[in-house]
């Protein structure tokens, strides 16, 4: 193993503070406590990179259309981990997930540099006891491995405890074709049409998900979207509506914002369970919470455990990266200088964990969806994960790029992380319903998880039973479709899948509805 091999060269802000160990697992880097806050050290090895041309890297959260294999340039950045290509195959570094800390490489024709941010928000992190960092480890090619099944492996590699949905994930959502307006009596509706979507899955594969995303709650406005998410009139009591989905043949999913909140509606909450960073509160009255303190944590765990004991079976969590780092979530910096969490001596990376597994907790049993958290950190610890950023039901364009990219460059972590969601497929009037179609189709044959949005009467007769063959072989489970020509463009459309080529035409990036 490369990183094993040799021990790279340490640039830390105080001496002494890094321990490497190398195993048979990979290498092993640790922080050591010294009495002074660190934001950040890096470990350095020689390199020569002349023998590769490309490059695929992965990005911190959800991508937006910005993956793809790159030509390799003097200096080029990746998060997480990063696979080279070159006439004797592949090549591939990286850390396992589960790490504490942010991890981003640094590639020059003779050197790889690996950057360990360990702050606590913007400022050092204060620690108490060794930190186990990061396991940095490498993969060159086997023999007869195409570069899908090598990413694919090294996924595998990095994680050694997924946490993977343990049947088909498909259904409804009502976002797409509705942007929050939403009702009770369109809800029911979507249901029903939901489980028509399904009725001819295969035996044994579960219901459909139908979830309600953003707009049930009579606090909403244009403006905010946060808790602690009372029903309006309309929706009334959501047991007895979730009770309703079930009597139309789908398990209800509901949608929530954990981190944002109304403090006039939550007089409990004392002012040091709110961050510092309140970037995304941006409507005037809202508050970001601070989820290191005893008060949010409770807040959190009563919220998301009361809809899974209100018979949601799916629940979709969003916003808590950019909620908890700010407008920077996705950028290098990831966030701004300055603040810190009220618990200094954990970094950013050990207190989203915390979040995703009490989330996760409090569930429970029900099936999360994270969107908008860091994929590398929420692996192992949530079963569903969104993979690309909003997808659109008003622009084409959008699903091309955040949705196709995301599914293809994300698939694989798709059973190796957790299951990967792509997003929606959107059926409206505003987006040509053919390119959705294929979409959609794609997605069933990546085995990834489906999920559609549709607007009332838009689907004509065939559509629907086009539709319903394409739910059925997304609940069939089948194998992953073969990328034939991923490495040439950043929208492929050329698939192989059971031994015959699929081609999908995309269409102009200027095609709507």
């Amino acid at each position: 193993m490369f990183t094993t091999e040799q021990t790279p060269r340490i640039v830390c802000e105080q001496e002494g503070m890094i321990q490497l160990n190398p195993t048979t697992d990979g290498l092993q880097v640790t922080l050591l406590p010294s009495g002074k806050p660190i934001k950040a050290f890096q470990l350095c090895w020689d390199f020569d990179a002349s023998a590769y041309t490309k490059i695929l890297c992965d990005c911190w959260g959800v991508a937006d259309g910005n993956l793809g294999w790159f030509a390799l340039k003097p200096v080029h950045p990746a998060q997480w981990y990063f696979t080279l290509f070159g006439a004797n195959g592949c090549f591939s570094v990286g850390v396992k997930t589960g790490c504490n800390s942010f991890c981003s490489w640094q590639i020059e024709a003779d050197k790889i540099t690996l950057t360990c941010d360990v702050r606590n928000g913007g400022g050092g992190v204060h620690l108490t006891e060794p930190l186990a960092c990061c396991t940095v480890i490498s993969a060159a090619t086997q023999e007869n491995e195409s570069p899908q099944q090598h990413v694919k492996r090294f996924c595998r590699m990095m994680c050694d405890k997924p946490n993977v949905a343990n049947s088909p994930i498909y259904g409804f959502n009502t976002w797409y074709y509705t942007y929050g307006a939403i009702t009770r009596a369109s809800v029911l509706k979507d249901a029903v049409l939901c489980n028509l979507l399904a009725s001819g899955r295969v035996e044994g594969a579960p219901l459909p998900y139908m979830v309600i995303d953003d707009g049930y709650t009579g606090n909403r406005t244009a403006a905010f979207n946060g808790g602690p998410y009372p029903p309006n009139e309309d929706f009334g009591d959501m047991k007895v509506v979730a009770d309703e989905i079930y009597e139309r043949g789908c398990t209800p999913g509901i949608w929530v914002r954990p981190l944002l909140i109304n403090p006039q509606l939550c007089p409990q909450l004392t002012e040091d369970c709110f961050s510092q960073n309140q970037q995304f509160s941006k409507d005037g009255f809202s508050k970001i919470l601070d989820p290191t303190t005893t008060g949010a944590k409770e807040y959190i765990y009563r919220l998301i455990n009361g809809m899974a004991t209100s018979g949601y079976g799916l629940i979709k969590y969003d916003f808590t990266a950019c909620d908890f780092m700010g407008d920077d979530f996705l950028k290098t910096s990831l966030t701004f200088d300055g603040w810190h969490l009220q618990d200094k001596t954990k970094t950013n990376a050990q207190i989203l964990k915390d979040l995703y597994r009490l989330i996760e907790d409090a569930a429970a049993g029900s099936l999360v969806l994270s969107c908008n958290t860091y994929n590398h950190l929420v692996a192992g610890i949530h079963p569903l994960t969104r993979s690309g950023c909003d997808t659109s039901g008003e622009h084409w364009w959008l699903t091309k790029r955040n949705g196709i990219n995301a599914l293809v460059y994300r698939l694989a972590q798709n059973g190796t992380f957790f299951t990967t969601d792509a997003d929606c497929a959107a059926f409206t009037e505003k987006v040509p319903i053919d390119k959705n179609m294929q979409f959609a189709d794609l997605i069933a044959r990546c085995n990834s998880a489906l999920f559609v949005s549709a607007a009332p009467g838009v689907l004509t007769t065939a559509q629907i039973d086009q539709l319903m063959e394409i739910f059925r072989i997304a609940s069939s489970s089948p194998d992953e479709a073969e990328f034939l020509d991923w490495m040439d463009q950043r929208t492929p459309e050329r698939f192989m899948w059971n031994g015959k080529e699929l081609r999908y035409d995309w269409g102009d990036d200027s095609i709507d509805g």
